[in-house]
């Protein structure tokens, strides 16, 4: 197993590639007493275009999140079996992987070779993907109720032309009652195969004695070499629908505002994307985040009770979403706009930030499931585990950061309001 020493820690992260292309990456934190096992495949809501072969595919969106309920359901309920092993699984689909975890503090083993053999096939008929679909609706029925989902979605929608993150992850109710047996058999053979598939393992456990079980439950699992490529159209700049106000059962309206940042501004930048993706989050805290003096300025004003804010990205666009609770909405905008034309940094809070990441760095080794999400954040956004992000973090400088600052523009952007229904 490859050994990767962790900033200079003490820690190691274990890596091995199996035979049939499973990525294992496994964490011993011997000074914890729990553990903390994900299995992943780089599968999500917003893969519905592949090509496999020389064919291209279009499957209705929500397949990735109905295979995720499809997967869950076995012969031995996850719930119960791990129930009975005093340990805790759940699942969850994102625009980009599904993930299956388990983490406790004892019966490591016999949850590991449980879950390890439930993901190795899909057995389902016709009959239960009918049943799920009425499931599946009712759900989604659930979300429309709610108007912090109804933001997040409709915000998303209205920012992207062509991207499917567009799409809700559990899909759009004419593609729910689209799904077909077919599909998801699919869609399962295609991306639930070890070389598109990570197993992540931190906590109280032993590497070398867990690789070996790992091997042993996986000996009959044998590579699947056919060749697979993800299919997305390009990503205009401009937004879908610059404005859109809805009307629901809320007491004080909501609104929500997307600004989409071409990556392209930053080409002649010469800083390694993590330093970039790095800059661009700084920028926002020292500008927007809690402790920013237009925060303030804002809650002395009584511009919004509840705010926040999110930075997400896809292959050629930043996506930066400011969500609030207020009832001086329109105020609330027009200095929002303002603000945004000459945001307000200064090296001193550059230098807190800094100080701010490190701790975030060393604080994901207090638990097992926090030191898997940062594996699987890196492994996702750049491919590979970046072992040294706290000596990054301490070579970034405050004229770069200016540097960033100059060259991002908030001219592309969605304003949405949910406001009373009265």
């Amino acid at each position: 197993m490859k050994k990767i020493r962790i900033n200079n820690f003490k820690e190691h992260l274990y890596h091995e590639t199996l035979e049939n292309g499973l990525n294992i990456y496994i964490l011993p934190l011997t000074n914890k007493n729990n553990y903390s096992c994900m299995y992943v495949t780089k599968y999500g809501g917003k893969d519905i275009k592949f090509k496999k072969g020389n064919k291209e595919y279009k499957v209705p969106t929500g397949i990735a999140h109905f295979l995720e309920h499809k997967v869950f359901e076995r012969k031995e309920d996850p719930f119960d079996f791990y129930g009975k092993s005093g340990t805790d699984v759940n699942a969850f689909t994102s625009n980009d992987h599904t993930c299956y975890y388990f983490l406790g503090n004892k019966n490591f083993n016999r949850g590991l070779k449980y879950l390890l053999n439930w993901l190795k096939d899909l057995n389902i008929t016709e009959e239960q993907v009918q049943k799920e679909q009425g499931i599946i609706l009712e759900e989604s029925s659930m979300y429309k109720d709610n108007p912090d989902r109804v933001l997040y979605n409709k915000i998303r929608e209205n920012i992207f032309i062509n991207e499917p993150s567009k799409y809700k992850v559990i899909g759009t109710d004419e593609d729910i009652v689209k799904i077909t047996k077919q599909d998801l058999d699919l869609c399962f053979n295609t991306f639930y195969k070890p070389n598109n598939m990570y197993l992540l393992i931190s906590g109280n456990v032993n590497p070398q004695k867990t690789l070996k079980t790992i091997k042993e439950e996986l000996k009959q699992v044998t590579p699947d070499n056919s060749i697979v490529e993800k299919l997305y159209d390009e990503e205009p700049d401009e937004v879908a629908k610059e404005y859109e106000e809805i009307k629901m059962n809320v007491e004080i309206p909501k609104v929500a505002i997307g600004y989409k940042i071409p990556k392209s501004l930053f080409k002649d930048l010469d800083i390694k994307q993590i330093e970039l993706d790095i800059y661009l989050h700084g920028l926002l805290n020292i500008s927007l985040g809690p402790t920013s003096e237009i925060r303030e300025k804002w809650l002395k004003e009584n511009l919004f009770t509840t705010s926040y804010y999110r930075i997400t990205e896809i292959k050629s666009h930043y996506i930066i979403e400011l969500y609030a609770t207020s009832s001086k909405e329109q105020e609330l905008i027009k200095s929002l706009e303002e603000y945004v034309k000459d945001l307000k940094i200064d090296e001193e809070s550059f230098k807190r930030e800094k100080k701010l990441w490190i701790a975030h760095e060393i604080k994901a080794l207090d638990s097992p499931l926090s030191a898997l999400y940062s594996v699987l954040d890196d492994l996702l956004d750049y491919g590979e585990y970046i072992n040294n992000k706290i000596e990054i973090i301490n070579n970034l400088n405050y004229k770069t950061l200016k540097k960033v600052k100059e060259k991002i523009n908030f001219e592309n952007k969605t304003i949405v309001k949910i406001i009373p229904n009265r």
